[in-house]
């Protein structure tokens, strides 16, 4: 089944069809998995949303919860697969919801957050007292599990590994989340309890930005599908005082629209990539390793033909496959939001999507674009001011969102009209995205719902934040630790067992010596973090980051427990984000083989400040979590 997992689409198919989950393309729907895990209950997740009418995710306030056995505020979300999805089911105001809500918090908040594990099962985890659930730990990788080598990047080595994992397991990870890696640990198993269920202590930190985060389950090998299938949600961190009225603000959540459906229903079959790029890597031999500038590489052959199947010229899009169709808080796109006319009104835009980065545009109903005023990116107010989070914006043409990214931005819509948030064609390197209106705007004539205005004022970039911290860096070189994090991916052929697979690596080859191999963590007995981090920082510095994409599709960086700057971002100025869209390089002609063109990689160059991070252990990966459950992920330690 290996010649479609290169193929966005083709892959999406092969890693759902354990699940059920129906795949539409050009060419049919594919067939169900007759080995699909037990369905936790029938109907538990309720009817898919097929109207264009918008309905927000429903909020749960923290401070209003319920007290668990200790005197703390809890949620609890249980997690059930039902046929072709995910959903999680929760309590509120005394009765039983499913879905994901926004969860809205403050900072300086204390709560218990429990995830109940009722996919394969109904647990009692949902049932019992917070004091009758016992302490999670990891599920340590398989020890057995045979290293593979080949010839890898620069003709360092690789060490691969391949497991199958079935999403059977869950826990959650709060994307955003600025306190210590331990509160929101994503090491931890449902399965590691008899009551499948973990239950997590959380404060949010009084330096917590507020603004816009999100959360979904990290457990390594599952993340994709479980996302797909719909376990992903939005938390609020609510400004310590003069709140957003919540009429004049709207939660605009993109995700996969079910059953997965191709925008580009034309697109050529490309199974032959797949089994040539196998081919050719199983014929490489080790050499030595060739010398370069960690710093400024140089162009290395792409792991794909070029001629093979349908691919076009190399100075162009690889593929011309197309992306999912998306939804809009669940919602058939275009969806339409009808609003305040005349009064500003905040959309905090999330993309729940697994893989897929959005070029997010507005314009008016005769086309011509409008400027995107961004107060917030990834919970980040652009003014940078705690108590005024809106009082500032970033005027951008355009913006790149990244699956798992979030852009708040102010729109006022003129009474009577009408104003649109599409998404671009534009190429992603195994696909290029087509045009999708997204959300109709309509400014109403009558308030929807009488709010106050929301005053803003464009930002000075040297004043924010980001633009603090670069000055910083550009001014005290000799305090900036510079290293190269590069990505980097491969199609690997059969050997006896072991099916032909992708494999994917994010590597510190700042070190000459470096080998790529994927994430594989291993625990001391009793311990809850990995002991053998690929990354050790010192509390108290700055390092800036090469993030190099040596591969021919985009990528996404993201690391936990803290934000970063972006030096220059798409908007062609710095900002301070928590994922990092990393675009594919320029295609160069190869003497050698002109089957496999060069690539000259693309270079992100981020800074990371770890002065006021909590000292521990998390990790840093791709975000786009096809690549992050098939290796790309790495550990590191701040201590």
């Amino acid at each position: 089944m290996f010649q479609n997992l290169h193929r966005l689409l083709r892959r999406f198919a092969l890693s759902l069809l354990a699940l059920g989950i129906g795949f539409i393309s050009g060419t049919g729907s594919s067939p169900a998995s007759s080995q699909r895990p037990q369905q936790s209950a029938q109907h538990a997740c309720g009817p898919v949303a097929a109207a264009p009418v918008l309905r927000e995710p429903p909020d749960i306030d923290v401070w209003t919860l319920p007290r668990d056995a200790s005197g703390q505020r809890e949620l609890i979300l249980a997690v059930h697969r039902d046929g072709t999805r995910f959903c999680y089911s929760y309590t509120a105001a005394g009765a039983v919801h499913t879905g994901a809500p926004t969860i809205r918090v403050r900072r300086g908040e204390h709560f218990a957050l429990r995830i109940v594990n009722d996919i394969s099962s109904p647990s009692a985890g949902s049932r019992v007292a917070s004091s009758a659930i016992t302490k999670c730990f990891p599920r340590p990788m398989p020890a057995d599990v045979p290293v593979l080598h080949y010839s890898g990047y620069l003709n360092h080595a690789i060490d691969d590994r391949y497991m199958r994992m079935k999403p059977i397991d869950t826990n959650i990870h709060l994307h955003g989340f600025e306190g210590p890696a331990g509160e929101e640990d994503v090491f931890l198993s449902t399965l590691s309890t008899p009551m499948h269920a973990c239950e997590y202590d959380i404060t949010i930190p009084r330096t917590q930005p507020p603004g816009t985060y999100f959360y979904h389950p990290h457990v390594h090998g599952m993340s994709e599908a479980e996302v797909i299938g719909g376990l992903a949600g939005t938390w609020i961190v609510e400004p310590d005082s003069d709140p957003i009225p919540r009429g004049s603000e709207h939660v605009i959540v993109l995700r996969y629209a079910l059953p997965l459906r191709s925008d580009n229903p034309y697109a050529p079959d490309e199974s032959a990539i797949g089994v040539d790029a196998a081919a050719h890597e199983g014929a490489l031999r080790l050499a030595p390793p060739v010398a370069y500038n960690a710093f400024a590489p140089p162009p290395w052959p792409t792991t794909n033909p070029i001629r093979a199947g349908a691919m076009v010229e190399p100075v162009h899009c690889q593929g011309l496959a197309g992306e999912p169709l998306v939804s809009v808080d669940g919602a058939r796109a275009p969806a339409s939001l009808d609003v305040a006319g005349g009064r500003a009104q905040l959309l905090r835009i999330v993309n729940a999507t697994s893989d897929s980065a959005k070029l997010l545009q507005l314009h008016d109903s005769s086309g011509a674009p409008v400027e995107l005023h961004v107060v917030g990116l990834d919970g980040v107010p652009v003014s940078g001011n705690a108590r005024r989070p809106l009082s500032r914006y970033l005027a951008m043409k355009r913006w790149p969102l990244a699956p798992s990214a979030r852009m708040d931005i102010l729109v006022t819509v003129p009474r009577g009209k009408t104003l649109v948030l599409s998404s671009e064609h534009f190429c992603s390197g195994f696909a290029f995205q087509m045009h999708h209106d997204l959300l109709r705007i309509h400014g109403m004539s009558a308030p929807v719902q009488p709010a106050p205005d929301i005053a803003s004022s464009p930002a000075i970039i040297a004043r924010t934040s980001a633009g603090r911290l670069v000055a910083f860096a550009r001014t005290h070189p000799k305090l900036i630790r510079r290293r190269a994090i590069t990505f980097s991916q491969y199609a690997l052929p059969k050997r006896g067992k072991i099916p032909a697979h992708s494999a994917y690596f994010i590597t510190d080859t700042t070190n000459p010596r470096f080998h790529e191999h994927p994430f594989w963590p291993t625990y001391s007995p009793g311990a809850s973090v990995p002991s053998n981090p690929d990354i050790v920082v010192k509390h108290g510095t700055i390092e800036e980051w090469y993030l190099i994409n040596t591969a021919p599709e985009v990528h996404a960086f993201h690391i936990h427990q803290m934000k970063f700057v972006e030096e220059r971002s798409a908007a062609g100025m710095p900002v301070s984000v928590d994922v990092a869209f990393l675009p594919i390089g320029k295609f160069l002609p190869n003497p050698r083989d002109p089957n496999y063109p060069l690539v000259k990689p693309s270079i992100t160059k981020v800074l990371l400040d770890f002065r006021d991070v909590p000292r521990g252990t998390f990790v840093f990966h791709c975000h786009m979590l096809f690549h992050e459950d098939h290796g790309m992920m790495g550990v590191i330690r701040v201590e």
